[in-house]
C-alpha cells in the first residue's frame, strides 16, 4: 500500500464529495493502480454520489476503482466472535460468577457485538481493510485508499481505537463492574494474568492462553496500523469558509496530529466571482467567504490549500464528480495530488471586484 488519504472535517461542508471526486480523479491519473473509496460516515452517501448501489461489499466503479460502504456490524460480529465466546467461558469459571446471578447473567449479555459502540465497530473495520486480512481473501490488494472519515470526534476514535482495540472493548463491557468493585477487587489484574487463572483447572489455563494470545495478535495488529497510518497517512481536511467549520479543522489539526500527518485543506463551496457580478445577495456572501479563506489560509500558512467554487449542478455520477475533481485540482497531476506537500504553495486568493 502506497498511500492512505484521509477526508476529515465538520459535516456538511462537502467532505463525501470531494473524497469521491479525489478517489476518481487519482484512478483515472493512475490506471495501473488499484484504489479503494470507503465511507466511514454514519450516513453513507456513496451510493448516491455514484448513482448506484455500493453497501458493505466491493463494489467496482471504475476498471480500478471501487468502493465500500461498510456494515460495522457485521465485521464487529466476525472480528469479536471468538474473543468475547472465549471470555464469557473463562468468567463462568470464576467462582464468584456462580455466587452472583446477576453478573452471571452481564457476562451472557455484555460480551457480544451488539454491546460495542459504532466508533469502534468502525475501528474495527478499518484495521481490517489497512491490514488486507479481509479484502485480499477477495483477490483486490490496493494501492492506494481515499477514506471519507466522520466528524472530528469520531473521526479521533478511528485513529485512536486501533493502537489498543481490545483494552477499549474490555474498558466497555467492565465498567458494570465498578459498581461492585469490593466484590470484584483484583478482577482486572486476575483477568490480565489469564495465562495462569487457577492452577487446578486445566481446561481454564487453556482458555486463558488462548485469549491471551488472541490479546497480543490484536495489540500486534494495532501497533501495525497506528505505524501505517502514520507512515503512509495523508490527512486532508475540508472546509467552507464560515466560521463553525473553520474552528473545526483546526481542533481537528490539533488532536489528529499524533496520529497522521496533515498535509492539506480543502476550501469548498465558495460562491463564484461571476454569480457575486450579477447578484448583490450573493456578493455579499462572497465577501465573508473570503475573510475565512483568508483566515484558514493564514492559519494552515505551510500547508496546500485548495479552493473550488461552488458548482451550478450537484456533482453526481462519474462525469459530475469529475467536474468537481477538475474545479478543486485543475490541472495538478497525479503526484501533486497525492503528495500535496511537494507542491509550491500557491498564495493567489480568489478576489471579487
Amino acid at each position: 500500500m502506497e498511500k492512505i488519504i484521509v477526508l476529515g472535517g465538520k459535516g456538511g461542508v462537502g467532505k463525501s464529495s470531494i473524497s469521491a471526486a479525489t478517489a476518481l480523479i487519482l484512478s483515472d491519473l493512475f490506471p495501473d493502480k488499484k484504489l479503494l473509496l470507503i465511507s466511514f460516515d454514519i450516513a453513507h452517501n456513496l451510493s448516491d454520489l455514484f448513482l448506484q448501489e455500493i453497501g458493505d461489499k466491493l463494489t467496482p466503479l471504475t476498471d480500478n476503482l471501487w468502493a465500500i460502504e461498510p456494515d460495522p456490524n457485521i465485521y464487529a460480529e466476525e472480528y469479536t466472535k471468538e474473543f468475547t465466546a472465549k471470555t464469557r467461558a473463562l468468567m463462568k469459571k470464576m467462582p464468584i460468577i456462580g455466587l452472583i446471578p446477576q453478573i452471571k447473567n452481564f457476562v451472557d449479555t455484555t460480551f457480544t457485538a451488539d454491546s460495542i459502540p459504532l466508533a469502534l465497530k468502525n475501528a474495527m473495520f478499518f484495521q481490517k481493510i489497512l491490514d488486507a486480512e479481509d479484502l485480499n481473501s477477495q483477490g483486490v490488494q490496493f494501492d492506494i485508499i481515499v477514506a471519507d472519515f466522520p466528524p472530528t470526534g469520531n473521526m479521533i476514535a478511528l485513529f485512536e481505537i486501533p493502537e489498543d482495540t481490545v483494552k477499549v472493548v474490555l474498558k466497555y463491557s467492565l465498567n458494570f463492574y465498578n459498581s461492585i468493585k469490593g466484590t470484584l477487587k483484583g478482577f482486572s489484574k486476575m483477568f490480565r494474568k489469564v495465562t495462569r487463572p487457577f492452577d487446578s483447572d486445566t481446561k481454564q489455563e487453556e482458555l486463558g492462553d488462548e485469549i491471551l494470545k488472541m490479546l497480543t495478535e490484536l495489540e500486534e495488529r494495532g501497533e501495525r496500523i497506528s505505524n501505517l497510518i502514520h507512515d503512509i497517512g495523508s490527512l486532508r481536511l475540508v472546509s467552507i469558509a464560515e466560521k463553525p467549520s473553520f474552528e473545526e479543522i483546526k481542533r481537528a489539526r490539533d488532536l489528529t496530529k499524533k496520529y497522521v500527518n496533515l498535509d492539506g485543506v480543502h476550501i469548498n463551496m465558495v460562491t463564484p466571482e461571476e454569480s457575486a457580478k450579477s447578484c448583490d445577495f450573493c456578493r455579499k456572501i462572497r465577501l465573508n467567504q473570503l475573510k475565512y479563506v483568508k483566515k484558514i489560509k493564514d492559519e494552515f500558512v505551510n500547508l496546500k490549500v485548495w479552493e473550488s467554487n461552488k458548482l451550478e449542478d450537484e456533482p453526481m455520477g462519474l462525469e459530475g464528480l469529475r467536474k468537481l475533481a477538475k474545479e478543486v485540482y485543475g490541472d495538478l497531476n497525479a503526484e501533486d495530488i497525492l503528495n500535496p506537500k511537494n507542491i509550491k504553495k500557491s498564495f493567489n486568493a480568489i478576489d471579487v471586484k
